[in-house]
């Protein structure tokens, strides 16, 4: 009796430990986020495609900064994030404030998608 009863606690231990270490608390996030950050005329908005945790498209929907200067940051920088995969990226020189602003329109979208990790 005392056999069946250890045996029974061992196997119910076990079963709540195991059920303890499982994680799901990683969440997929695919949709569509617009974001915005304040540039050196005005605001740039940004529409964000996400499938599946990864950028698959960036959309410049608004800007104010001086074209010329600002058409080259909209032509490589989009690009560069969503091969990279991330706005950890090389900022256009010559254009270093629309290009910052750029970077924070579209982290704006990732963290209204949940996706943004604050750097250290």
């Amino acid at each position: 009796m005392k056999k069946i009863f250890f045996v029974l606690m061992i196997f119910a231990l076990s079963i709540f430990l195991f059920s303890c270490n499982v994680k799901n608390d990683e969440k997929i996030v695919s949709g569509v986020f617009e974001g915005k950050a304040e540039s050196l005329m005005g605001n740039i908005s940004v529409r964000v495609v996400i499938e599946k945790n990864e950028i698959k498209n960036i959309d410049i929907l608004e800007y104010a900064d001086t074209p010329g200067y600002s058409d080259t940051v909209f032509e490589y920088l989009p690009k560069r994030v969503v091969e990279k995969g991330s706005t950890d990226v090389d900022i256009v020189a010559g254009a270093t404030l629309t290009s910052k602003a750029f970077l924070e329109a579209v982290n704006d979208a990732l963290k209204k998608a949940g996706l943004y990790v604050e750097k250290e």
